[in-house]
């Protein structure tokens, strides 16, 4: 296997398939009749969405760039499913024309659907609603993802989700055949989603709906042994599902995204220098924080090490801090008590690294690394080359200049 020159993000094939296997015998065992949509927000890289429409995924979108990226890629406008709180029209439209699948969200999308339902009197328009709930009240032993509750769909609570579906009844060309389940809390638990299967199921009874398939959404946990994976959650959902729905009628759709790529996907950085300030020591690597945790919320990085030489001749350091490339003194990514001391050409090398780090990657000093597949039979594709000037500079000018400056 050629050497790469770090720092850069390697997507180990054979993880990536494990865990699609998983999803798919998983939804298979449990419900039959169901839909893998990738939440392409997750990580956009070109090769990843290519190479999951091929395993048959839908692309899950929530913008007009995100849509027009999977559109260019060959996903079909029917293997579309269009979410999100800020859509655009066009999109909304071509999406539903092409008989893709449209989880209504905000209040100017009821809007729409009327307008769409007077332009196509002679079209049937079957969307779907996200559902907004409270959580707290529903799991009281489980932690939510803001103490404030969720802010997208169309609340319960309140009534705001039975006037939509009334507003969309009253339509004589448009259906409500969907529910969007999707919510968010820091636990991940199985019982969570059992619990918002089951009130998926409570929603249906109460306003008599005939769903064409009910949207489960995303974030499970995925890529770690010591929890929950797709076999538990499925197993749940689908028990609470069968007391009303059924699997020959009514779809389940599951959007994951961190929980299919995480174990996949590596980022690869090396020990540049090592320095001794007062009584601590840093250990100054290649990669950053930037590239793991843009948004500075994470203190615990999986990681492993690969050292260039024998750890059994080395000392051992009670404190190491290791640090990324970056000038901000933010940029310290974790801490090694008690351990062999490290050297430059070390390699830190961070796990389960797939998952919002790559979109959410700033251009901040560094620009964008590399992208390495590294395939079954041990071959490596370059999916992504690091970003130098020449991409920086593509789509810029200066004043006076009819062409994007050169360095």
């Amino acid at each position: 296997m050629k050497t790469l020159q770090t720092p850069f993000f390697r997507i180990k094939e054979q993880s990536l398939q494990y865990d699609i296997s998983l999803l798919k015998q998983s939804l298979a065992d449990n419900w039959g009749n169901y839909i893998m949509g990738y939440s392409v927000k997750t990580n956009s890289l070109p090769w990843l969405l290519n190479y999951l429409k091929k395993e048959g995924f839908y692309a899950e979108v929530v913008s007009k760039m995100e849509y027009d990226l999977a559109a260019g890629l060959g996903f079909s406008g029917k293997h579309i499913i269009y979410n999100g709180p800020i859509k655009d029209k066009k999109t909304f439209e071509a999406v539903l024309l092409a008989g893709g699948y449209v989880n209504l969200d905000s209040n100017y999308e009821l809007e729409w659907m009327e307008e769409l339902s007077r332009l196509y009197p002679n079209r049937h328009f079957r969307v779907g609603l996200r559902v907004n709930c409270n959580l707290a009240a529903l799991c009281p032993e489980e932690i939510p993802a803001s103490q404030e509750g969720g802010r997208f769909g169309y609340c319960y609570e309140n009534g705001v989700l039975k006037a939509a579906i009334e507003r969309l009844s009253g339509l004589p060309n448009v259906w409500v055949s969907g529910l969007h389940m999707h919510s968010s809390t820091q636990s991940r638990s199985v019982k969570i989603f059992g619990a918002l299967a089951k009130f998926a199921v409570a929603i249906a009874r109460e306003y008599n709906l005939s769903l064409d398939y009910v949207d489960m959404g995303g974030g499970y946990f995925g890529g770690r042994d010591d929890m929950p994976d797709y076999r538990n959650y499925f197993k749940e959902i689908c028990k609470e599902l069968s007391v009303y729905f059924d699997p020959q009628k009514t779809i389940l759709i599951a959007e994951p995204g961190i929980s299919l790529i995480s174990r996949a996907v590596t980022f690869e950085t090396s020990v540049i220098d090592v320095k001794n300030i007062r009584d601590r020591k840093y250990v100054v690597t290649n990669g950053s924080r930037t590239n793991l945790n843009p948004l500075v919320t994470r203190h615990v990085y999986p990681h492993h090490i690969d050292y260039i030489s024998d750890t059994s001749v080395r000392d051992i350091e009670p404190c190491q801090w290791i640090c990324g490339a970056t000038c901000m003194e933010y940029d310290k990514l974790f801490e090694i008590t008690k351990d062999v001391a490290l050297l430059p050409g070390d390699q830190i090398i961070y796990d389960a690294a797939g998952g919002y780090t790559m979109c959410l990657n700033p251009l901040f000093i560094n620009y964008f690394p590399a992208v390495y597949v590294e395939h079954r039979d041990g071959s490596i594709f370059t999916a992504r080359k690091a970003w130098t000037n020449e991409e920086y500079l593509q789509k810029s000018f200066v004043e006076n200049e009819t062409r994007p400056p050169k360095y």
